[in-house]
């Protein structure tokens, strides 16, 4: 059987929360590969690259990351968020906030 390379997936919902004046992206990303290897999670606010989150994990381990998303305008928004390399599922989610 060949190894599969680091390959990631998102793990339950995402959950975009305020806090004093900012908001706030939880996840849980976890490798689903055999090998290590370097997750890359890209955030994104209405259609606009904010920021992202990178990780090493070894196979078969997780993380509980917070990204701050720092102020939204007052309104609806969606937040994106995105992996790199993803496994072809779960690799992708998103919620409206309204702030």
């Amino acid at each position: 059987m060949l190894a599969m390379s680091a390959m990631f997936e998102f793990s339950g919902q995402l959950s975009v929360t305020s806090y004093g004046s900012g908001w706030q992206a939880y996840f849980e990303v976890y490798n689903v590969g055999d090998e290590s290897g370097e997750v890359v999670v890209g955030v994104e606010v209405d259609d606009n690259y904010l920021t992202e989150w990178r990780q090493t994990l070894s196979p078969s381990t997780g993380d509980q990351p917070t990204v701050d998303l720092g102020q939204l305008d007052p309104g609806v928004h969606t937040v994106l968020i995105y992996l790199n390399p993803g496994s072809g599922q779960n690799d992708h989610l998103s919620e409206q906030v309204n702030a």
